[in-house]
């Protein structure tokens, strides 16, 4: 099945609506939601990208998201791919906007939280496992160049509220 993404402006107005596969070839800017995991400690989830992945593999993540299916909501993104990849189903939490641009990836996102203390049911398929940890120890994961750059992006303006 091919999935479909809005392609958007810089001011987040679609425009068009490509394949996944097409906006990924061509670096098309696109919408994503990102849902940063805490648990009742304040320590976020952090895990590690599955090594296959065509963007960031290998890498670590403070986010579980994805990319804004055409005519889908941020939100309802948000809810569904938390729970396609940590199998949690909890209320979000708006947290920020932001924008993302690189080479590989660029993104009008919205980014959600929400608390967790249960065990996380993780997607093989694009999740390696993961943790909760406190933000210091993230911090030396970024230091160490671990952190995937959107991850970075994300808890770069985290940081900052």
């Amino acid at each position: 099945m091919t999935e479909y993404v809005d392609i958007v402006d810089e001011d987040d107005n679609v425009i068009k609506s490509a394949s996944w596969q097409e906006m990924m070839e061509k670096s098309l800017l696109h919408r994503s939601a990102n849902v940063i995991v805490f648990n009742s400690d304040g320590e976020i989830f952090v895990h590690q990208r599955a090594k296959h992945l065509s963007i960031y593999p290998g890498l670590y993540d403070i986010k579980f998201g994805g990319s804004v299916r055409s005519g889908e909501s941020y939100e309802k993104t948000a809810r569904r791919e938390l729970f396609e990849e940590s199998g949690i189903k909890n209320e979000l939490e708006f947290l920020f906007d932001l924008k993302f641009r690189s080479s590989k990836n660029n993104v009008n996102r919205k980014v959600y939280k929400c608390t967790f203390d249960g065990k996380l049911t993780l997607q093989k398929a694009e999740v390696a496992g993961g943790k909760f940890m406190k933000i210091d120890e993230i911090k030396k994961i970024q230091e160490e160049g671990k952190l995937s750059p959107s991850a970075a992006n994300v808890f770069e303006e985290f940081l900052k509220r």
